[in-house]
C-alpha cells in the first residue's frame, strides 16, 4: 500500500477485540482497503509484529491469507521506508556493476591473453 499516512487511520496489530492493547507498541497505520482484509477466518490477511531477530525489527508483518501466499510468508511493506529501499536499490546496482566489471574483465583477458593488473601465478616478490 502507498496510501499517505493523511489517508490511513491506526489499526491494531495485534487486534483489541481480542485483548490486546491501544498502545503505540501495538499500532501501525493502514488504509481503509487494507485494513478491511485484516480479519479472522481463512481468507483474511493477518498482522503481527517483526521479532527482535528479524531482518526490520518492530516492524509489522503482513502475513496473506493460504490461497493468496500458502506458504505465508510474512511481508514487509517498504513503501514508507524510503531508505530501505534507497539501499535495496544501490545493493542491487553495485551488484549489477561489480557482474559487469568481472565480466568485461574477463571478456578482455580472453581477447588480449593477459591477466593485466592481477598477479601471475608465481610471481610472488622476486623482481
Amino acid at each position: 500500500c502507498d496510501a499517505p499516512a493523511t489517508m490511513t487511520a491506526v489499526h491494531h496489530i495485534r487486534e483489541w477485540n481480542h485483548g490486546a492493547g491501544t498502545d503505540i507498541t501495538n499500532e501501525d497505520l493502514a488504509c481503509d482497503a487494507c485494513h478491511a482484509l485484516v480479519k479472522d477466518g481463512p481468507t483474511g490477511w493477518r498482522t503481527r509484529t517483526a521479532p527482535p531477530e528479524s531482518e526490520h525489527p518492530g516492524r509489522t508483518e503482513w502475513i496473506a491469507p493460504a490461497h493468496i501466499d500458502p506458504d505465508r510468508q510474512p511481508r514487509i511493506n517498504h513503501r514508507h521506508h524510503l531508505d530501505d529501499l534507497l539501499a535495496q536499490a544501490l545493493r542491487r546496482a553495485r551488484a549489477r556493476r561489480n557482474t559487469d566489471l568481472r565480466r568485461h574483465r574477463a571478456q578482455r583477458n580472453r581477447h588480449i591473453g593477459t591477466n593485466h593488473g592481477e598477479p601471475s601465478p608465481g610471481d610472488g616478490d622476486v623482481p
